[in-house]
C-alpha cells in the first residue's frame, strides 16, 4: 500500500528537484562550515538540540490495526514474540536513521572542536545506544502506565543529560551512561513484556505513526487515511474578514474553512515554512530563484482540491450562486493565500546578505507566478474536471 504512494511521490520530476535542492543545500552546507571555527560558544548547543531532534525520528512500528484487540484478544499472551519482532524491526530502520542523520552533522561538529575521527565514531555509538533505548521504552509502554513526565525524562531530559556530559566532559563517560541505561531498559522491557498488552495504546500510537507518513505523501498526492480536524480559533476571526468577500456565500465559507480546517492549512503552513528553510540557505541567486518558483507551483497544486471541499455538503447546492461566482470566489482566497506565502518566501530568500536587484527580481517574478496560477493554472484544472 506504501510503495503505491511512494510511486506517486518519487516520481521523475520530483527525483529531479530534490536532486537541485539537495545539492545545493549541501553545497550552501559546505561553504558555510568553512567559515568557522572551534571557538564557537553555540556550536556546541546547537549540536545536542539537533542530535535530540534527530533521536525523535524513526517510530517503534507494530502495524496492529482498530480490529485487532477484538480479534487478537484471546491470544494476548502469545503476541509478546511478535512485539519484539516488530522491534527489532523498528530498531534496524530507527538506528540506520540515526546514523545517516548524525553523519549529516558530524562536519559542522569536527569544524567546530577539535574532535578527531574517534570522538566522532564514539558519538555514533552514544547515539545508537540512546535509540536502543527509546526503542526498549517504546514497547515497555505498551504493557504498563507511563505518565507524561516520564516521557519528557525518557525521551528528551536524560539523552540530553548524556549528550551534554560527552560535549562538556567526556564521551567516554557519556558512553558508559548511555550503554548502562540501554541494557537497564532492554532488562526492564523483557520484564514488562510479560504483562498483559494495553490494547488501546498500542492501536492509538501505531495509527499516530502512520498518521505521520500519510500526512507526507498528503503533500504530493490525496491520501484519504488522512483526515482534517476543525478547530474554532476565536484569534483567527479577524483574517475570515481580510480574505472573504461582503455577500459572497462561498468567499465565507473558503475562508472560514481554510483557517478552522487542519488539512490544507497545516499542508500550506508546513510546506511554506520548508520552502523557507531552504531558501534560506541557498546563496546561489538562479538556484534560489528556481526553488521559489516551484514552492508556489506546489503551493498552488495543493490548493486545488481544497475547491471541491464543500461539495458533499448539501447546502451549498442550494445556494443561488453560479459557479462562475463559486470559481472567482475561490481565485480570489487562493490569490491572497499566495501573495501571503510568496512574501514569506521571499524573506526567507534574502538570506543573510541583502541584495536589492536580485531581491527585486525574486519579488516581482514570485507575485507574477502567483496570478499566473491562480487566474491561468487553477481555472484550467477546475474546468479540467468538471
Amino acid at each position: 500500500m506504501l510503495l503505491k504512494y511512494w510511486r506517486l511521490v518519487f516520481n521523475d520530476h520530483f527525483v529531479i528537484a530534490l536532486f537541485f535542492m539537495f545539492g545545493a543545500l549541501a553545497w550552501g552546507y559546505s561553504q558555510a562550515l568553512n567559515q568557522l571555527n572551534s571557538h564557537l560558544w553555540w556550536s556546541r548547543p546547537v549540536a545536542i538540540i539537533v542530535l535530540l531532534i534527530i533521536l525523535q525520528v524513526g517510530r517503534l512500528a507494530t502495524l496492529v490495526k482498530p480490529a485487532d484487540p477484538v480479534f487478537l484478544l484471546p491470544q494476548a499472551k502469545m503476541m509478546t514474540h511478535y512485539f519484539h519482532q516488530a522491534l527489532h524491526y523498528s530498531l534496524i530502520l530507527g538506528e540506520l536513521m540515526t546514523l545517516a542523520f548524525s553523519a549529516v552533522l558530524m562536519p559542522f561538529i569536527m569544524a567546530t572542536s577539535t574532535y578527531t575521527v574517534d570522538t566522532v565514531i564514539a558519538i555514533a555509538v552514544v547515539m545508537v545506544t540512546l535509540k536502543a533505548t527509546e526503542m526498549n521504552w517504546l514497547l515497555a509502554r505498551l504493557f504498563r502506565f507511563t505518565s507524561k513526565t516520564e516521557t519528557v525524562i525518557i525521551l528528551v531530559i536524560l539523552p540530553g543529560v548524556v549528550l551534554i556530559s560527552g560535549f562538556y566532559l567526556s564521551w567516554i563517560v557519556a558512553g558508559i551512561i548511555s550503554t548502562i541505561v540501554m541494557v537497564v531498559s532492554w532488562q526492564v522491557q523483557r520484564r514488562v513484556t510479560q504483562r498483559l498488552l494495553n490494547w488501546r495504546l498500542a492501536v492509538a500510537q501505531e495509527q499516530q505513526r502512520m498518521l505521520g507518513i500519510y500526512r507526507f505523501f498528503n503533500l504530493f498526492t490525496d491520501v484519504p487515511m488522512v483526515q482534517g480536524v476543525v478547530h474554532r480559533r476565536r484569534y483567527l476571526d479577524w483574517l475570515v474578514k481580510l480574505m472573504s468577500q461582503s455577500k459572497q456565500p462561498f468567499s465565507y465559507l473558503y475562508a472560514r474553512g481554510f483557517l478552522r480546517g487542519t488539512e490544507v492549512s497545516g499542508l500550506i503552513v508546513r510546506l511554506t515554512v520548508v520552502g523557507m528553510a531552504i531558501l534560506f540557505f541557498i546563496p546561489i541567486f538562479w538556484l534560489n530563484l528556481l526553488i521559489m518558483v516551484l514552492f508556489i507551483y506546489l503551493l498552488t497544486v495543493q490548493l486545488i482540491p481544497f475547491y471541491w471541499h464543500f461539495d458533499n455538503h448539501v447546502f451549498t447546492h442550494l445556494y443561488p450562486v453560479s459557479q462562475i461566482d463559486q470559481l472567482k470566489n475561490f481565485q480570489s482566497l487562493s490569490q491572497k493565500i499566495l501573495l501571503g506565502a510568496t512574501l514569506l518566501l521571499w524573506l526567507a530568500s534574502t538570506g543573510t546578505t541583502v541584495n536589492m536587484p536580485q531581491q527585486g527580481a525574486k519579488l516581482l517574478v514570485g507575485v507574477c507566478e502567483s496570478l499566473l496560477l491562480v487566474y491561468g493554472y487553477i481555472k484550467y484544472r477546475i474546468r479540467q474536471k468538471k
